[in-house]
């Protein structure tokens, strides 16, 4: 009789255990993974995406596409407020990618990018187009139609250079850039 109880509390702490198990890394969605990066809220639309992605969208896709590095204070700083100005406008889905290892080697891809983004970007110290963080994109049809990378370039901190007021002025642009990406409508002549 003592075994069968004995083997009863096993298999019952075995239930309770495996009911009570941490999520598996697979589990996890892209959103929470961001979350966990960015500290911002785990209801954001943020999906991780791979450079292919990234080049298909700028050639002849649409999306937003967001570039920074969970390492970059300045990334997460401007992560937190676009994710704001995202969930304020219901913005379902925002392409995310870190570039920081294809820029650092100078990928064919990294080319490729740098190439299609340009007229967009600053120069670096060699007078060469860099890809500075984060720097946010919004593409209808293979054509940009919107951009942001005030944060990438701003001297100082970030907590002395974001203050509530140009936290608000860089949302409202945020929001602007949403509502232009939104009410855009392309023709094939896009």
């Amino acid at each position: 009789m003592k075994k069968v109880v004995f083997l009863l509390m096993v298999f019952i702490s075995v239930l309770f255990i495996s009911g009570c198990e941490v999520k598996k890394t697979e589990e996890v969605t892209d959103a929470e993974k961001f979350a966990s990066e960015y500290s911002v809220d785990s209801d954001n639309p943020f999906k991780y995406t791979s450079i292919s992605k990234v080049l298909d969208i700028f050639e002849n896709g649409t999306g937003i596409i967001f570039f920074a590095d969970s390492d970059c204070d300045w990334c997460v700083a401007t992560a937190k407020v676009f994710t704001d100005a995202l969930n304020y406008k219901n913005v379902e889905k925002v392409y995310y990618y870190n570039p920081k290892s294809i820029r650092d080697k100078n990928t064919k891809n990294y080319k490729k990018l740098i190439k299609i983004i340009e007229e967009y970007v600053e120069k670096n110290e060699d007078d060469e187009p860099y890809l500075y963080l984060p720097d946010i994109y919004f593409v209808k049809n293979g054509k940009i139609i919107g951009h942001n990378n005030d944060t990438a370039t701003m001297g100082g901190t970030v907590d002395e250079a974001l203050s509530k007021k140009t936290k608000k002025e860089l949302k409202d642009k945020y929001l602007e850039l949403i509502s232009e990406y939104n009410a855009k409508e392309c023709s094939s002549a896009c």
